[in-house]
């Protein structure tokens, strides 16, 4: 089994773990007691929207204790698919290839979930639509982010190493990892480790993948 090495590294990324959309976890539980404390009268309203922010921030982060602040395989993968199916690859991708793990984001600043929710530099405001109302949300952001993710090519002619690095290039490129894609969130630029696992200096896989 042949594994090709990267580094992915960019200027900022969104986190959306997501975990709020099942009403038993315990964030969703805070956000909903915090939302019955904002309509209760003489509730102190910019308190409780600040509260509600670092309980959402908290949220979006994808977080364990023996790694930190991760990017998950899952995420990887669907950024990898991406990438494949703009050379119609992904069908390839989904059979010969896989992610052989979650990637430790490495960047500069508190490396706890404390100092993370309350670093401003952290927080993206925003506002969405939620069903026919307009509401604040926060989002957790990390601005020049790097990590280190491997991807398992199986044995055979049907893609080969030169494809695999085609379409993470892509990927970073073109289709971005992480939340709100979309917006620009989440691009990338590529290395590859040589033989020895080593990452050039100052090279992408612009030129590699010609």
């Amino acid at each position: 089994m042949n594994t090709i090495k990267f580094k992915l590294s960019g200027d900022c990324i969104m986190l959306q773990n997501g975990q709020t959309a099942n009403p038993r976890n315990q964030y969703a539980k805070r956000l909903k007691e915090l939302n019955k404390d904002k309509k209760r009268k003489g509730a102190d309203v910019d308190a409780i929207l600040d509260k509600m922010a670092d309980v959402e921030v908290e949220s979006c982060l994808y977080w364990r204790d023996d790694m930190g602040l991760y990017l998950p395989a899952d995420n990887i993968r669907a950024a990898f698919i991406d990438g494949a199916k703009l050379s119609r690859g992904g069908a390839n991708v989904k059979r010969y290839c896989f992610v052989t793990g979650p990637a430790k984001l490495e960047y500069t600043g508190p490396q706890d979930v404390a100092g993370i929710v309350a670093d401003k530099q952290f927080h993206y405001e925003g506002i969405v639509k939620v069903g026919m109302v307009k509401v604040p949300k926060t989002r957790a952001v990390v601005r020049d982010w790097s990590c280190v993710v491997e991807i398992g090519l199986m044995p055979g002619d049907v893609i080969d190493e030169r494809d695999v690095i085609k379409y993470m290039t892509d990927a970073g490129l073109y289709c971005g990892i992480g939340a709100s894609r979309t917006y620009g969130f989440g691009r990338f630029d590529v290395q590859v480790a040589d033989a020895k696992g080593k990452f050039p200096k100052r090279k992408s896989t612009a030129a590699a993948a010609k």
